[in-house]
């Protein structure tokens, strides 16, 4: 049974003054919370219109999120392009961990100008990931706990377990993005990547990089944060992310305009 979603857990929309728009989608596990601080500070310096997208299984219960998989969580990105390109002439997109991977398929089949990839997981830590197609079957759920990060607690809406049954899913999506959707891009595009990340190896962002073989040199670039854990939009060097994504989509759109 779906339960309410909290208010800070939701989708979020944010008017601008301009004809851009950027798409904000978060992690898994995650919610639209974890992107707020990021949408209040494009919405207000630069002048953006900002969807933050919930997707599916989130911000409810981690028993829903153990019934989706990838291609129910890109639904919510997919709608979220077409809704800001019937109010925008320019559209970016930003994604946090998971949710990068979700832009990065965004990026490769819509007319996205440009694309923000934060803690991608391209390559994951855990030890434990190649054997998740069995694991799942004795381990249902891993208690992550929900990171603490030194911004108020609204922002933290993440679930304090992990499914491990949607896992082979993302495997899939990650498969999908090396293979396929990387090459596909063609928008510049900004990599972050935290050094501290206990999640994403570092390496993962190097790979991006390699990868977007359809971006030119000059139009694509690595961010390293040294102190950053997995989720920079909330780490300790976020207002160094927010200054970095203000720059990279303002850049872009005087530009185009």
């Amino acid at each position: 049974m779906s339960q309410s979603i909290p208010k800070e857990a939701d989708a979020f929309f944010l008017q601008g003054n301009n004809d851009a728009g950027v798409l904000l989608v978060h992690g898994y596990t995650g919610s639209p919370a974890e992107m707020r601080l990021l949408g209040n500070y494009l919405n207000e310096k630069g002048g953006y219109t900002v969807l933050g997208v919930r997707l599916a299984g989130h911000g409810t219960t981690v028993e829903e999120l153990e019934q989706t998989v990838w291609q129910d969580w890109y639904k919510a990105v997919d709608e979220g392009v077409k809704e800001l390109h019937k109010i925008c002439d320019h559209i970016y997109v930003a994604g946090q961990s998971m949710g990068s991977l979700l832009a990065i398929k965004a990026a490769a089949e819509h007319p996205v100008e440009k694309v923000a990839l934060l803690a991608t997981p391209i390559y994951l830590k855990d030890k434990r990931v190649p054997f998740v197609k069995i694991l799942r079957f004795f381990i249902r759920r891993i208690h992550t706990g929900q990171q603490t990060y030194d911004v108020p607690r609204e922002y933290m809406q993440g679930y304090p377990e992990m499914p491990t049954k949607p896992i082979p899913s993302l495997l899939e999506l990650i498969k999908l993005c090396k293979e396929d959707y990387l090459k596909k891009i063609t928008a510049p595009t900004l990599i972050v990547q935290g050094e501290a990340d206990h999640t994403v190896n570092p390496k993962s962002a190097n790979y991006i990089y390699e990868n977007l073989s359809n971006v030119p040199k000059q139009q694509k670039k690595i961010l390293w944060l040294p102190k950053s854990r997995h989720v920079v939009t909330l780490g300790e060097e976020r207002e160094k992310v927010f200054d970095a994504c203000l720059e990279f989509f303002t850049k872009d759109l005087e530009e185009t305009s």
